[in-house]
């Protein structure tokens, strides 16, 4: 009996060692493979972020911008779509001491190719408006126009006027309508908008 029994005894021993093993064997090994798709989802998220980071990235356009007159830097800055005229001033190193800063909507969005003119005090941009450029026909004139009438016209404010002005002044009057598609800051869907508003004289 005491031979029986100690088999039997035996025979439990072994069964929960393998038990004990078998545990063992399923907390080590089961936990890991549970672990390995939450690190791999851990990547995969990463990634996302660093794509959505790039995506973002190449959504920054730069353009160039000229600004000219009453500031300390004249000449051609590198701005981004969106920034404000305010910002591309500051780039130029600020007003000067006899800037009129009433004639220049710093609110306004800059655009590639924009000229942005900040006339001085007593500078004379043609405010007043003109008699003889706007006639019956309600159109304004293209080579007559006062800084305050081109103003007038669709999507033009004060610093797109103060460009066609400045041109005109440099490179005498226009010729034809289309001409203006030479001022800097006009662009096709500008012309577009305006033409029908425009008269040469």
């Amino acid at each position: 009996m005491n031979l029986k029994n100690k088999k039997i005894k035996l025979m439990f021993m072994v069964c929960g060692i393998c038990l004990v093993i078998f545990i063992a064997f399923y907390r080590i090994f089961g936990h890991e493979t549970k672990a390995e798709p939450s690190i791999e989802e851990e990547e995969l998220l990463l990634e996302s972020v660093v794509e959505d980071k790039n995506v973002v990235e190449e959504k920054v356009t730069v353009i160039l911008v000229d600004i000219k007159g009453a500031v300390f830097n004249e000449g051609v800055f590198e701005a981004q779509a969106g920034m404000r005229i305010k910002d591309v001033v500051d780039m130029a190193g600020g007003f000067t001491e006899d800037a009129n800063k009433t004639q220049v909507n710093l609110a306004e969005r800059v655009e590639d190719e924009m000229v942005i003119y900040v006339p001085r005090i007593g500078e004379n941009i043609e405010l007043e408006i003109s008699s003889q450029s706007q006639q019956n026909d309600g159109k304004v004139s293209l080579n007559d126009g006062t800084q305050a009438e081109l103003e007038t016209l669709s999507g033009i404010g004060p610093s797109k006027a103060a460009a066609i002005i400045a041109f005109r002044e440099e490179n005498g009057p226009f010729k034809q309508l289309e001409d203006l598609l030479q001022v800097s800051g006009i662009g096709e869907k500008s012309f577009e908008k305006i033409k029908d508003e425009l008269k040469l004289n």
